[in-house]
């Protein structure tokens, strides 16, 4: 996307602040599915005071969902930040990452990833989720999960699928 279009998304976004759909659309353009060193691990290091940490460290800083509000079918944004501390300075902790969204407090969509790893340092992991078309007007939760021995995590966020 060339610099002129980025900023028409700009403009766009700022004129539409609380129009999450068109937000988010706008948002979309700027965040590509996946992981992004954010941090590097000395500086996560000197600001979690790591050396008086408990090894690994870990923490999840951001867990978001946007829009908050979506229609059967459409896609929204997850995006989690983390930050972790390891024993070694490279090592990583290989564990399993699962996400569900959940309607009526049953699994509708489930997705694992039984090789992922936390890294060290500070990461943005984005990823754009794709709701069925057949869900339902009502609650939902969109639940993230990591296990592994040294590391354990669940988070939940609520949203709400609109009827058409």
């Amino acid at each position: 996307m060339d610099h002129r279009t980025k900023i028409i998304a700009l403009i766009a976004m700022t004129l539409c602040v609380g129009c999450a759909s068109v937000r988010w659309s706008v948002v979309k353009l700027f965040r590509d599915p996946g992981e992004s060193l954010e941090t590097f691990p000395e500086a996560v290091w000197e600001e979690y005071d790591c050396e008086n940490q408990k090894k690994p460290f870990f923490i999840v800083e951001k867990n978001e969902l946007m829009p908050d509000r979506v229609a059967p079918g459409a896609d929204f944004g997850h995006r989690f930040v983390y930050v972790m501390c390891p024993m070694l300075p490279t090592e990583v902790v290989q564990g399993t990452l699962s996400t569900r969204i959940r309607f009526r407090g049953r699994p509708i969509v489930q997705q694992t990833d039984t090789l992922y790893e936390i890294k060290p340092g500070r990461w943005v992991v984005d990823a754009v989720v794709h709701l069925p078309a057949e869900a339902e007007p009502g609650i939902y939760a969109y639940e993230l999960g990591f296990d592994s021995d040294p590391v354990v995590f669940e988070k939940s966020l609520t949203f709400v699928v609109v009827a058409r």
